[in-house]
């Protein structure tokens, strides 16, 4: 399995506890480890500085007004 997949998986994983203390943030996911940042270039550089060999995966992390569908 490659990192990207793991780390997808890990991001799957862990979902609600990411929205419930990171909603409306960015995080990056590399080596299934969590970077969190304001932007997403925050957390993509975290990240990037302690793998620098790993493409991580990148989310904004949705708020719960962000799960409100209209009908």
């Amino acid at each position: 399995m490659n990192a990207f997949t793991k780390d997808g998986e890990w991001i799957h994983r862990h979902f609600e506890e990411i929205v419930d203390q990171y909603a409306g943030r960015y995080v990056a996911v590399a080596n299934e480890e969590l970077f969190v940042g304001d932007t997403m270039k925050e957390a993509r550089d975290k990240a990037l500085r302690k793998y620098p060999h790993i493409n991580p995966s990148i989310l904004r992390v949705p708020r719960p007004q962000d799960f409100v569908c209209a009908v």
